[in-house]
């Protein structure tokens, strides 16, 4: 939402009444919201600040606009660690830790070495379900590499061509040239999430038919 403001100068005495897009999203939260600008000040024709309220975590923000008025950043911008499922965490504790470790350094704008994180984090969870369908061959796995042990081990159609493309995306993320320039992390982290949710399906299903009547 766009909200005209009267806004003060940092470098002149001049109160103007300029344009602000209220954000969208509340960075110590992360809850999705219009943000209340309280005030707001320019320091150029090019650069102006806004001091914000969240409604969800009554905290206050402060939000750089571009010449438009449109959101550039905000902060304090702190880290929301993500929850996983009981079953998925117990297969992969391993992977639960880095995923967070790396959607804390993207949180920090850490985003050239976030993706590496990621794509680290999927070998864990990868590796650790087809450990966990095929214990016999546990050492083979922990030592093959990350696309021959999905092609071998994983046997579910979604599973496996959501940890394809997932690979594919995360090899990106750690070669000097890209092969996908229309794919970024955020497409690896909706291949992720939906790697997650698959797996943590079939966990809960092998769960079910463990039950006996």
């Amino acid at each position: 939402m766009e909200r005209v403001i009267t806004v003060y100068g940092l470098n002149s005495s001049n109160n103007r009444n300029l344009t602000f897009v209220e954000p969208d999203e509340c960075p110590i939260c992360k809850s999705r919201i219009a943000g209340k600008i309280l005030f707001g000040i320019y320091e150029s024709d090019y650069v102006r600040y806004s001091l914000d309220f969240c409604s969800a975590c009554k905290g206050v923000f402060l939000a750089t606009h571009n010449s438009s008025g449109e959101v550039i950043s905000c902060e304090p911008n702190r880290f929301v660690e993500k929850t996983f499922t009981d079953e998925l965490t117990a297969l992969s504790p391993q992977f639960v830790k880095i995923y967070n470790q790396a959607s804390a350094a993207e949180s920090s704008s850490l985003d050239e070495i976030a993706g590496i994180g990621y794509r680290k984090a999927l070998e864990f969870l990868i590796k650790d379900f087809a450990i966990s369908q095929n214990s016999d061959d546990a050492d083979k796995i922990k030592n093959m590499r990350l696309s021959p042990c999905i092609n071998e081990y994983i046997d579910n159609t979604k599973i496996k061509q959501l940890a394809i493309k997932s690979a594919w995306l995360g090899n990106d993320e750690t070669h000097y040239v890209r092969k996908f320039e229309d794919r970024d992390i955020n497409d690896m982290k909706k291949f992720i999430d939906a790697l997650v949710y698959f797996i943590s399906m079939d966990l809960i299903v092998s769960d079910a038919e463990s039950l006996t009547s």
